[in-house]
């Protein structure tokens, strides 16, 4: 299988469970808008991007080459896509809050995290996990162990 190079505005696909895949789109800030369906059938990249947006987060590098991630096509981004997005992230050790932002830091009220992606790295079968259970009403069990904030 070919290497997958991430390009700005590449549209992926990617393996679900139980025969259905999903769809991404890769942005320029190295994150991925992923898609709320879960399908059994390919659809055209325009269908794809009038799906409602699941979550964007940073996917680990290798994760699409990994998984049997394949491209579908390229489109252009939405100018509320194309913009880098802010991460909530809480430290382990002090339990203080901050907001990060192209890599920098800053110190955050509780106020100024809420609703914010968590900072973290995300690899295909926590993708998978939390992409299946937004389609199936429930709770991701990853998410929640890693939110900085209630989900």
């Amino acid at each position: 299988m070919a290497r997958i190079v991430k390009k700005p505005g590449d549209v992926l696909k990617f393996p679900l469970s139980s025969g259905k895949h999903g769809y991404c789109q890769w942005l320029p800030d190295g994150t991925a808008r992923f898609f709320l369906i879960g399908s059994t059938q390919e659809l055209p990249v325009e269908q794809v991007l009038a799906l409602p947006v699941a979550f964007r987060v940073v996917v680990f590098g290798d994760t699409p080459n990994r998984y049997g991630w394949s491209k579908l096509g390229k489109a252009p981004i939405p100018p509320e896509a194309a913009n880098r997005q802010r991460y909530a992230k809480k430290d382990i050790l002090s339990g203080k809050l901050s907001i990060v932002l192209e890599g920098h830091e800053r110190p955050a009220t509780p106020a100024e995290v809420a609703g914010l992606e968590t900072w973290a790295v995300w690899a295909h079968p926590h993708i998978v996990e939390r992409l299946e259970a937004q389609l199936e009403g429930r709770e991701s069990t990853f998410l929640k162990s890693i939110a900085v904030t209630p989900t």
